[in-house]
């Protein structure tokens, strides 16, 4: 479902199409620490931007910091800009803090519709962490729902070139009892 959410948000909001379909794997979590190794270099050959959102199913777990979901964006940065423009938002491209901010703007923007979807089809509305950015690697790794061992791995063609990836770690989410 993420992955067709993000083809939806490029297609009807910056008239972007992906060169094919979006590739969705599963992949083993690394883990360190109780904490989801997080790098650009095994998805990328260039510079990447990260930004990554936590879910969880309410404030209390929110406070206690025991994530339900984790949604990671990897976005190339020679074509955030140019992604970002298409999207109606203007950044100076020679801001790094500004680009890490719209990078993770994205990834709210993502992970909100992400959320929508799962209520529309029976699940609690979650709470969302604000979004946290990074270049290349997050060296203390991030939270994740620690019972959970596998990721779903996607990743974007466009213009016949690797640009977009996200990570997806869910676990039991509740329903919502009618």
């Amino acid at each position: 479902m993420a992955s067709e959410i993000l083809k939806r948000i490029l297609e009807r909001r910056a008239g972007i199409h992906l060169s094919t379909a979006p590739i969705v794997q599963n992949r083993p979590i690394v883990e360190f620490m109780r904490r989801m190794r997080i790098t650009s270099f095994e998805k990328f050959n260039t510079t990447t931007f990260i930004s990554v959102i936590n879910f969880y199913v309410s404030k209390e777990q929110a406070n206690k910091d025991i994530p339900v979901g984790t949604m990671v964006l990897y976005v190339e940065v020679e074509y955030l800009s140019k992604l970002l423009h298409k999207l109606g938002y203007p950044v100076d491209e020679t801001d790094e803090n500004e680009l890490l901010d719209a990078c993770g703007t994205l990834c709210n923007l993502i992970a909100g519709n992400f959320k929508s979807g799962l209520c529309q089809l029976g699940y609690m509305n979650m709470e969302m962490s604000h979004f946290m950015s990074f270049k290349n690697e997050i060296f203390e790794g991030v939270l994740y729902p620690v019972d959970q061992t596998e990721k779903c791995e996607m990743s974007f063609e466009i213009e016949g070139e690797k640009r977009i990836m996200i990570d997806l770690v869910l676990g039991n989410i509740p329903k919502v009892e009618i």
